[in-house]
């Protein structure tokens, strides 16, 4: 289970890598994102949350809003944080046109036009706003999703 110490309702952001990430890198990322979370405030107020690479493609960020909620710059302060992080690493977290598809048990980098030529593929869904969406909801069959 993704980030067990929050609850279901807790909000979520997700940047997808315009590669894999590999273990270094993760371990890297990892490290900048514990330092960046509890250094991470909206209004002031210290937001409650947590972060994590997650199947070597995606950066997650969470917040419990029932602690204390993202705020617009807030939500621009984290951007910045994973912009940096692109150029640290030369990735791009920010390439819409591309999505992850789970394949026979591998996943795999697709242009969103491509979708529709793997119907019986798995694709995650970018666009999951809640960490119960992320953890029940979150990898779907291409053929039902939005996507095609």
């Amino acid at each position: 289970m993704y980030f067990p110490d929050l609850p279901d309702t807790s909000r979520v952001w997700i940047y997808t890598a315009d590669r894999t990430i590999d273990q270094q890198e993760q371990e890297l990322i990892q490290a900048k994102l514990d330092a960046f979370i509890p250094e991470w405030t909206a209004h002031g107020a210290k937001i409650s949350g947590d972060a994590g690479v997650i199947e070597n493609y995606f950066v997650v960020l969470v917040v419990d809003e029932s602690k204390a909620g993202a705020s617009g710059c807030s939500i621009d302060t984290s951007t910045r944080f994973i912009k940096d992080l692109g150029s640290q690493l030369n990735v791009d977290f920010f390439d819409r046109l591309y999505m992850i598809v789970k394949e026979n048990g591998e996943n795999k980098r697709m242009h969103i036009s491509e979708l529709s030529n793997h119907p019986d593929a798995e694709v995650f869904n970018p666009m999951v706003s809640t960490l119960g969406e992320l953890r029940n909801n979150w990898l779907v069959e291409v053929k039902s999703s939005p996507f095609v």
